[in-house]
């Protein structure tokens, strides 16, 4: 809850400025948490709590703004760390431990939600940045994170008749660092296919009216896969070829 994790902020500055209210795990902790904002963005750091708003302002390189002008998937990385941390004080009192010292096994589900691919792509060696002992178990289907993982860290699972089991993925040096997220979406996740039926009956079209040698209709199927096609695709190279392969006299 980001509007939870806010509050314990704010929390633990107004209280750290008391001697002797903290423990020292508590104010160990609260650091760990200013610096995640460095860590997101080396640009940025924690600046103040407006005491009479209960504000949190963060420094940038245009000055300080307000926590709530942060984009979204800022905003979400931070809630994360901080709920983490959170949830550390709150399972760990007697005796208290230093967040980044913890050693168990921390398990999110959906990790990449409300994150943008930028960010989903950073957000798994940013925990482990913060959280260096600890285990995570992360479920995604997020082909970003995947492509971010280093190898033997992503285990594949499928099911077949309700029952769930562990797909065998080809071993890699890199992982899948090298890979494109379409390659991931197939091969890694058994995505079927990453085009639309729109595309499929155009291109099904035009490769019918190539085999008959009808210029016109294949023409009219060129158009609308050139307007499909991404701007930089080369396929539209090889379907210009095709197409005078057939021209003749019209």
């Amino acid at each position: 809850n980001t509007n939870e994790v806010k509050s314990w902020f704010v929390n633990r500055y107004l209280y750290s400025a008391h001697k002797d209210v903290l423990t020292e795990q508590q104010r160990n902790n609260f650091e760990l948490a200013k610096h995640s904002f460095s860590l997101l963005n080396e640009e940025f750091s924690f600046s103040k709590v407006l005491v009479s708003s209960n504000d949190i302002m963060v420094n940038t390189p245009n000055g300080d703004i307000y926590y709530e002008y942060l984009s979204s998937g800022f905003k979400s990385c931070l809630s994360i760390i901080f709920g983490i941390i959170k949830d550390i004080e709150f399972r760990f009192k007697d005796p208290g431990i230093n967040a980044h010292e913890f050693d168990g096994i921390i398990l999110i589900d959906e990790l990449e939600l409300h994150l943008h691919p930028e960010w989903q792509a950073k957000i798994a060696k940013i925990l482990v940045k913060v959280f260096p002992q600890a285990q995570f178990v992360a479920a995604t289907h997020s082909p970003h994170i995947l492509q971010g993982a280093n190898p033997n860290e992503i285990i594949a699972l499928a099911s077949d008749n309700g029952k769930v089991y562990r797909r065998k993925l080809d071993g890699q040096k890199y992982g899948y660092q090298g890979w494109t997220v379409e390659e991931i979406l197939v091969d890694v996740m058994g995505m079927s296919d990453t085009r639309t039926e729109k595309y499929y009956q155009e291109i099904d079209n035009f490769e019918q009216a190539i085999d008959s040698d009808n210029y016109l209709v294949a023409e009219s199927a060129y158009i609308e896969l050139d307007s499909l096609l991404h701007p930089n695709n080369n396929m539209r190279k090889l379907l210009k070829l095709e197409l005078a392969s057939v021209k003749g006299d019209v």
